[in-house]
Parts: structure tokens; sequence; C-alpha cells
């Protein structure tokens, strides 16, 4: 049965609202959420609620223990780095792979998602949460047009687990160094990289970019001020 607009609105306010305190850090580490609460709180049914939950257990967020329930993600520098790693391995591999393989759909592709990015204002997610969310949404759709014709679903599919890990990486460090990096270039060098068919290049500064965001969040994390990154 299709949901009601309330509910969506319910679920969408519940969703935004705990992501908005979990990247402020309102919830202590492992903190456990207690469904019937955030019914009342939010007025939601369990359904909504857990809908919220699991969708956020799936960026990273949250941790979803089976006999146990929902409770605060606890991120460590070694995560950071390991999922850094992967990341710049596979993102890299499968926008390679797209600079051989894709065709003029999939430059067009790059091109519109491109274009989405620089239109959509990046904002901070204190701010005006649902804002943070439309740039969010348009900044994955150009990294995954920029790997889109990898040819390997596989690929993709664990290109696509890294990047929603990330995300959490990105959104802490866009909280303590938003304005230390400029993102609109960096997005910039890599359309323009993707579509020359540089692949060299392209690759390079997928890392550069990447790797910023894993030294920005290191940097979240212990409390310090930014380290300078490369591609900056």
């Amino acid at each position: 049965m299709a949901r009601t607009s309330a509910a969506e609105t319910r679920h969408r306010s519940l969703y935004l609202d705990i992501r908005r305190n979990l990247m402020l850090g309102a919830f202590p580490s492992g903190h456990r959420f207690k469904v019937n609460d955030l019914c009342v709180e939010y007025d939601a049914s369990v359904s909504v609620v857990r809908e919220a939950l699991t969708r956020l257990s799936e960026q990273g967020l949250v941790h979803l223990e089976p006999n146990k329930g929902f409770s605060v993600a606890t991120l460590t520098p070694d995560e950071v780095n390991d999922v850094a790693f992967l990341r710049i391995e596979l993102e890299t591999l499968a926008v390679r792979r797209s600079i051989e393989r894709g065709g003029a759909d999939w430059e067009v592709g790059v091109v519109a998602a491109h274009h989405h990015l620089t239109i959509t204002p990046n904002v901070a997610i204190d701010e005006d949460p649902e804002g943070n969310q439309r740039w969010t949404l348009a900044h994955q759709a150009f990294h995954e047009a920029c790997a889109a014709a990898c040819g390997s679903p596989r690929l993709l599919s664990f290109r696509a687990q890294l990047y929603d890990q990330s995300e959490v990486f990105r959104q802490l460090a866009k909280l303590r160094h938003g304005r230390s990096r400029n993102v609109a270039a960096e997005h910039q060098a890599i359309a323009d990289a993707v579509v020359s068919r540089n692949g060299a290049l392209a690759t390079a500064l997928l890392h550069d970019h990447i790797d910023a965001t894993r030294i920005s969040c290191l940097d979240s994390l212990a409390g310090s001020e930014p380290s300078p990154v490369r591609g900056t």
C-alpha cells in the first residue's frame, strides 16, 4: 500500500532531524535509540521510525545489532583510513574503465550531473538540513555518473557501498573544515578530466579529492586545526 503524504512527511522529518543531530555530535558514541520514544516525539509509527533508522544505518551513521536495536556508530581513525583506501582504489578503477568504455551518452550524463551539482547550493547541515540533503544527492549522482560506464555491476555495487560510508566522513569534515577547501573547483577539474578522457589525470584528481576528505575527517576526530591537503 502506498505511503500517505503525512507518513512521508513524518519519515523525512525524522530522518533529517536525526541525521543532522548525528552529524553535529548531539548523541554520544554508542547511544541507543529507543524506537518508542522516537514514535512519540515525531508522532510517527514504529515502521516509519525503523525505516529512518535503517536508512541511517545503511549510510554508516547508525549501527544495527540483532536483538539490541539501533545505536550511534563509533568512528575511528583506522576506519576512516581503511574506507578511504578502498574507495580510492575502486573509484579510480571504475572511472578509468568508464573513460575507456563510455560512449557519448555517458559523457552527456557526466556533464549533466556536474551541471546539476554546480547549480545546487552547498549549504551546511546545521543551517539547512533539507538543502544539505539536496546537495548530498547531487554530489552522489555526479560521482555515480563518472563511474557509470565501467561495465561491471559488482564494481559499481562495491563502489556505492564505500561511497555511502565515506559520505559520513565528508559530512564530519565539512562541519569542522567546510571552508578550507574549494570543493567546487575539485569537482570541475574531475569533470573536465573525465570528459576529456584523461584517465591518468582523473585518477590523480580523484585520489586527492577523496584523500583530502580523509585528512579533514581525521583532523575533525582529533579536534585539531585543518591539515594542509593536496588539490585545494
